[in-house]
């Protein structure tokens, strides 16, 4: 078995085991608030960098293409709902979304189309892409309350499903006598894979009154990423998640 469904098995049935535990220890009605829902706007401060290369077959040689790819800092959404059970532990289940402008740059050799072993020579620019990371996270939480502040600590599972725009075969003008190319145009190739990682972090919340508050949190999640925008491309290797910090609405059942 591998590390993501080994990590994916313990963390389910550590919530069996704890639902069972509260469940048989203490009664519904002794434990007041025991739904919360979280609502954040969060930003992921871990900038991405990546790569690839591609090679194919162009005027019977062998075109090559190095690609690289910058993604700053990411901003979006995040929901959770938190459940007690038992003593201030509990469950945790979150979404959290992200998304970002790609920028980046690449070197190209192009054959000849009238000569062997002449190959033409050119680099470039682009910008428009765009970067997108969703993520699950499937955690344990421990709260401790004193007076309108709660902490809450969580560790756990995240499931990521992450999109990446990335440099499809380049296109060029050229004319006679083919010795040098003119970029035309870098189209772009949606690359996408779904690992599972880990995460772990906190919040401190301020309540107003039952039902309503405020809170902050940071979360560190991460999972090994990798993505290949077509067939003739290599891998490009991206460390998802990163750190990121959130604030926002607390709503308490």
């Amino acid at each position: 078995m591998n590390r993501p469904s080994l990590l994916l098995a313990s963390t389910a049935l550590s919530f069996v085991a704890v639902a069972g535990v509260a469940k048989a220890a203490e009664p519904p009605s002794t434990l007041p608030d025991r739904l919360r829902l979280v609502f954040n706007g969060s930003a992921s401060f871990a900038s991405l960098s990546f790569s690839d290369s591609r090679q194919y077959v162009e005027y019977a040689e062998t075109a090559v293409v190095h690609s690289s790819y910058s993604v700053k800092t990411r901003f979006g959404p995040e929901v959770a709902l938190q459940l007690k059970l038992y003593r201030g532990l509990g469950l945790l289940v979150g979404y959290s979304l992200s998304s970002h402008g790609e920028t980046g740059a690449f070197d190209a050799q192009s054959p000849h189309p009238l000569y062997l072993d002449r190959p033409r020579s050119v680099s470039g620019n682009f910008a428009g892409y765009s970067y997108r990371e969703g993520e699950v996270q499937l955690d344990l939480a421990l709260g401790r309350a004193s007076g309108r502040v709660e902490w809450t600590l969580f560790s756990g599972v995240s499931l990521f499903q992450v999109q990446a725009d990335m440099l499809d075969r380049p296109s060029y003008s050229e004319k006679y006598p083919y010795d040098t190319l003119t970029l035309a145009a870098t189209p772009a190739s949606r690359a996408s894979a779904s690992p599972a990682g880990f995460n772990v972090g906190g919040r401190l919340d301020y309540r107003f009154g039952r039902s309503v508050g405020v809170g902050v949190g940071l979360r560190y999640s991460t999972a090994s990423v990798k993505l290949r925008a077509n067939s003739d491309a290599s891998e490009a290797s991206i460390n998802a998640g990163g750190l990121q910090a959130g604030a926002g609405l607390r709503l308490y059942f």
